[in-house]
């Protein structure tokens, strides 16, 4: 589970009203412009190959600093996409719904022919800054194998590309201002907090420049939404276990900021508004005392199920060694004819008998 799931699940609403009551939402009047407003109902998909286009970005004007880059999720769907292509002989189920079949080898053609010239568009970029209509193509074919590392399937148009969504990353792109983005000292892509990591079961911030960890949202909603908070605290409180990457003693951030794509808004909220240097050491106890308690809870259930499915086996075992087995109409007009024929043949040998006597 990770901290976004483990924010939003049903299961952990105890953990949503500790955060909603130790740190209040700042009253802030948001007001901006609808610059960028989506053209097509892709929301995820151009909100993650957005995600893709602005790190390359900032990678780019950030090159000259030093710089910790994070891993590409798609690179990882890539490689188990390719193990699993190599591995199988049938056809392969592409879309939502399992509905688009592909030869295996067609599709291992495809993923392969798009990442590589991924690789190559990338470099070329990172190398000019050049944004064409190639490489946002190339940051969709991304996200569209992100979506077999998230939700569990191939999506089913990897080697098309909708027109209107290249338009609106576009539209995103072209309102960052690099003044927002430029860092002096450091710069995190796809920054994880080490053990912090480790105890939600993973999770990975967008970016962090200099002191400031900043979450992208590509909605059209201005507002600061309460599970936005929540998100942002709760990578702040996981530097505080685990400091940033691998190195256990980085804990840089001293604000947090929602970057709203949209509008090419970016709030900034100092830590220091949230409370003091205690409250956030005492909450990080209570937090991790709380995921350790969730885990116990979670081993009792599973312990729990396991010995009721010993049990319920031992229970339907002994059920079928003690039920003695029915004979069927067939048998019983069988064994009824046997005993009669039986029958028939004694009282026929005592009849020779008494004949014989």
């Amino acid at each position: 589970m990770s901290l976004t799931s483990l924010l939003s699940s049903k299961n952990h609403q105890e953990l949503r009203d500790k955060f909603k009551t130790e740190f209040l939402t700042p009253s802030l009047n948001l007001k901006a412009e609808l610059k960028a407003p989506p053209l097509t109902a892709n929301y995820g998909l151009v909100g993650t190959a957005f995600d893709y286009l602005l790190r390359f970005y900032l990678q780019y004007h950030n090159k000259d600093i030093f710089m910790q880059k994070g891993f590409w999720v798609a690179d990882g769907s890539f490689k188990m996409l390719c193990l699993h292509l190599k591995s199988t002989r049938e056809e392969v189920a592409t879309g939502f719904r399992s509905d688009k079949l592909f030869k295996r080898q067609d599709l291992l053609a495809i993923i392969t022919d798009q990442y590589e010239q991924t690789k190559i568009n990338y470099n070329h970029y990172i190398d000019n800054g050049q944004i064409t209509d190639e490489l946002i193509c190339n940051t969709i074919f991304l996200a569209k194998l992100d979506v077999l590392y998230r939700a569990g399937f191939i999506e089913e148009n990897l080697d098309n590309y909708n027109h209107e969504d290249i338009k609106d990353i576009k539209s995103l792109i072209s309102l960052v201002d690099n003044k927002n983005f430029q860092a002096k000292e450091k710069c995190y892509l796809n920054p994880t907090f080490g053990a912090g990591s480790t105890l939600v079961g993973g999770a990975d911030a967008d970016l962090i420049i200099d002191n400031t960890l900043i979450d992208i949202k590509v909605t059209k909603n201005l507002k600061l939404d309460r599970n936005h908070i929540n998100q942002v605290l709760g990578y702040y409180l996981l530097s505080l276990i685990g400091g940033v990457n691998s190195n256990p003693n980085d804990r840089p951030i001293e604000n947090i900021g929602i970057y709203f794509a949209r509008h090419g808004e970016l709030l900034t909220i100092p830590i220091v508004q949230f409370g003091d240097t205690q409250k956030f050491e005492n909450f990080k106890k209570w937090f991790i005392s709380y995921l350790s308690s969730q885990r116990g809870k979670l081993l009792d259930m599973m312990l729990l199920k396991e010995e009721t499915q010993k049990e319920d086996k031992k229970t339907k075992s002994n059920l079928q060694k003690k039920t003695p087995t029915k004979k069927t109409s067939t048998e019983s007009k069988k064994t009824k004819t046997v005993t009669k024929s039986k029958a028939a043949i004694t009282k026929k040998e005592d009849n020779s008998e008494k004949e014989s006597k």
